[in-house]
């Protein structure tokens, strides 16, 4: 199988290698730095890569400059922050997921706030969890993406204690609208919308969906591709749709790709809920002998690393990532500082076409 995991840049990487140092005390205040030709030699990368890790780390004041002495480590007194904004996220350390904390972590650094991380794994009862640790320390506010945001809120309860104790929160990705949260999103029915019709342009009409249907995001992906199909006037083939949940994600898009494509009535095109997902169903396309986008196109969506990291190179759907971080840090601390009533935000998606889509095939 190919990976899966979402790497962050040569320089963000540099970046936070230092940021833990600092946070360690292992480089402590007024300690000069290692020169940029000692850096891009620890790391080996070039000094273009260095100049733009210690221009994040200058932005985040963790690092100031003296002419003609060197870099050092700003002096960053914890007593001095303003305060702690929780993070929760579905997960941390693949996919996307790191470059959308990266994003927030450098909006709450400028702005003297620490950062504390959570994660639930997609899992209903650990993101309780998270939210009773939030209520019990002092946090002074949340940015949260919804855990199976599909499913009913269990969890309610525990944001209606954040909003007593006038925690302000921000959603991100999804959102649950029995709160009227803020929330910061992308239109996921617009973007599988586009995609969907882009393939029905070039001619498909049997085209097949692998769709996540305990998120919201892969509830109203599904909800675009139908959209596109029914403008067109292409009838909904519901053996072509497969709906599979968190626990199914490692076996299910692969199980039902391969049994679809050895039918004589095999579909043209596979949309397929994100680039992840993607994998699991071209590895099933190609186990088979078939060939991409000779014989079936595929399209996944959210721009991951993953889209671009073999020669196939996904068409997809852009995901804002690090700006919707930066977005929604920033949304929040005007929550915070200046009161703000629920502000939100839609990002309009972008089809991005490679290389894994192309013309019906012939018979």
């Amino acid at each position: 199988m190919i990976g899966n995991t979402e790497k962050l840049t040569k320089y963000m990487k540099i970046a936070e290698y230092f940021k833990a140092e600092m946070r360690a005390k292992k480089i402590r205040a007024g300690e000069q730095l290692l020169t940029e030709n000692e850096i891009a030699a620890k790391f080996k990368v070039s000094r273009h890569t260095v100049r733009q890790a210690l221009m994040e780390l200058e932005k985040g004041g963790y690092i100031y400059k003296e002419q003609g002495k060197g870099t050092f480590c700003s002096s960053r007194d914890e007593n001095t922050k303003k305060g702690t904004i929780a993070v929760i996220t579905t997960y941390i350390s693949n996919y996307i997921f790191p470059s959308i904390i990266y994003g927030i972590e450098e909006v709450l650094s400028a702005e003297g706030y620490n950062l504390m991380l959570l994660n639930t794994n997609n899992e209903k009862p650990k993101e309780a969890e998270c939210l009773k640790k939030i209520i019990d320390n002092d946090i002074v506010g949340l940015i949260v993406e919804p855990t199976m945001s599909a499913c009913e809120n269990v969890n309610l309860k525990w944001y209606k204690e954040l909003e007593k104790k006038d925690i302000p929160y921000i959603m991100i990705n999804a959102k649950y609208d029995e709160l009227d949260p803020a929330y910061v999103i992308v239109d996921d029915i617009e973007g599988e919308y586009l995609t969907t019709k882009y393939l029905l342009q070039l001619g498909h009409r049997k085209i097949a969906g692998v769709f996540k249907k305990d998120d919201l995001q892969g509830v109203n992906r599904q909800l675009g591709y139908k959209k596109a199909m029914e403008e067109f006037g292409v009838e909904l083939n519901s053996n072509f749709v497969n709906s599979f949940e968190t626990n199914e994600e490692t076996f299910a898009p692969y199980a039902f790709t391969s049994n679809l494509i050895r039918k004589k009535d095999r579909p043209t095109a596979i949309v397929c809920y994100n680039d992840q997902i993607a994998i699991y169903v071209v590895q099933a396309i190609l186990d088979a002998g078939l060939r991409i986008p000779e014989d079936i196109s595929i399209t996944g969506y959210d721009d991951s690393h993953i889209s671009i990291s073999t020669e196939l190179r996904f068409t997809t759907v852009g995901h804002p990532k690090e700006d919707m971080g930066r977005r929604a840090a920033r949304l929040l601390i005007g929550m915070v500082e200046n009161n703000v009533k629920k502000p939100s935000y839609i990002y309009k998606p972008e089809l991005l076409v490679r290389y894994s889509t192309g013309n019906v095939p012939l018979k």
